[in-house]
């Protein structure tokens, strides 16, 4: 295994040959992301202010005789859930923009009969010799899965797939014909998130 400063990536996107398969980065999963989170925060500030208009009716029009402490222990829940959903909602959003912010344009992973080379977000590749597994893990919110190159047990490597502009089959089946059949794309570890 080995870090350096070169690559032997090609173009943008990704490109399969007899020889290598690169795959390219892209920004669409994520800016979709973005767009979701940035609608469901717009969604949950039009909804605290409808719900706000109705705790509001309810204690003061409809008079439903409930006792000043009841109402505040209303009211306190009511200002502690929506603010909980708001901030959750803002960090999901500001999360997916730092990531944005983070996918370069080019090839991020090339896979070819001599191993495997990450590109993205850092420069790292192994032989197939060397690679002890290449495997899917980590949670299907945020980023989503990520691939991850170990060597010797280690983690050396790993990109979330919705960074990349191929699929996990694609680059298993990659993988596999690369290695000549000694490796594959395990995705187990997401069996048990399941």
């Amino acid at each position: 295994m080995h870090v350096a400063d070169g690559a032997r990536g090609g173009d943008s996107m990704t490109n399969m040959h007899a020889d290598r398969l690169v795959v390219g980065l892209t920004p669409v999963p994520t800016a979709a992301r973005v767009a979701r989170h940035r609608a469901a925060l717009k969604a949950r500030i039009i909804s605290t202010f409808i719900s706000l208009a109705i705790l509001t009716a309810i204690f003061f029009f409809l008079n439903p005789g409930w006792s000043p402490e009841t109402m505040y222990w209303i009211g306190g829940f009511w200002v502690l859930s929506s603010a909980a959903w708001l901030v959750g909602t803002g960090l999901a959003l500001q999360r997916a923009k730092r990531e944005l912010a983070t996918i370069d344009h080019g090839p991020g992973l090339v896979i070819d009969a001599h191993g495997v080379e990450f590109l993205h977000p850092g420069h790292a590749a192994a032989t197939w010799q060397e690679i002890s597994a290449l495997k899917l893990t980590g949670p299907h919110h945020g980023a989503g899965p990520r691939l991850v190159m170990e060597s010797g047990g280690d983690r050396v490597a790993s990109i979330p797939m919705s960074f990349l502009d191929a699929s996990a089959s694609a680059i298993d089946s990659a993988v596999h014909a690369r290695s000549l059949g000694t490796h594959h794309l395990d995705a187990r570890p997401l069996d048990k998130l399941v």
